[in-house]
């Protein structure tokens, strides 16, 4: 997944500009705001508004870093709980029954070191969350591992952006980077669109 590292687009991109400015607009509110839905729901990494918005105001990113450090574990203790009721059939518009059974094995298997794994790579991490409610794991181990897994990715992330990335100050890569991060998003939900349609059509023919 690429991710936004611009505040401004020329040319024939331009027209991506006011999906820039909404996000500069939305600040602490919109990072908190999508870092909850992101965890309820299948969307393209917290990254994608986390790291511009850390690159439009370096000297206070680690604010940014304690926003989504805090609505992401409270999402997630929300999202257990979901998952533990209506999981299930979420879970199975998005995958295959042979991959779901396929990941509850491994889940029952590594338990919470699944979670703190899942909660540091890119996979969406609503799986892993819903994983966790509809096998019913202990909720203090979860929350725990999730919350290992989870702050390191978003130090370590904020750190490159705002002290590395920051640095090179090259618009023509910031320029390609977020033309990449916009159309990796449209991917990411064009991929879990047409795969629900065709978990859907799988099912309508087997009965």
């Amino acid at each position: 997944m690429f991710y936004l590292l611009t505040d401004n687009v020329n040319g024939f991109f331009s027209f991506l500009n006011p999906i820039i400015s909404f996000l500069e607009d939305l600040d602490h509110f919109g990072l908190a705001l999508y870092t909850f839905i992101e965890v309820l729901l299948i969307l393209p990494p917290i990254e994608v508004i986390y790291y511009p918005l850390i690159q439009l105001n370096v000297e206070t990113w680690y604010l940014y870093l304690m926003n989504v450090i805090f609505f992401n574990l409270l999402a997630s203790m929300v999202g257990y709980f979901v998952g533990m009721k209506v999981g299930s059939p979420i879970l199975r518009y998005f995958s295959s029954e042979e991959v779901l059974e396929k990941a509850k094995r491994l889940f029952d298997k590594w338990g919470v070191m699944a979670v703190a794994i899942g909660a540091f790579t890119p996979i969406p991490y609503t799986i892993v969350v819903f994983l966790a409610g509809i096998s019913k794991m202990n909720f203090k181990k979860f929350v725990i591992a999730g919350f290992i897994g989870r702050v390191p990715r978003y130090v370590l992330g904020g750190y490159v952006v705002a002290y590395i990335v920051t640095e090179l100050n090259s618009d023509l890569l910031n320029e390609y980077m977020l033309i990449l991060s916009i159309v990796g998003m449209l991917l990411f939900g064009l991929y879990y669109l047409l795969q629900g349609v065709y978990n859907l059509y799988k099912k309508r023919q087997q009965v």
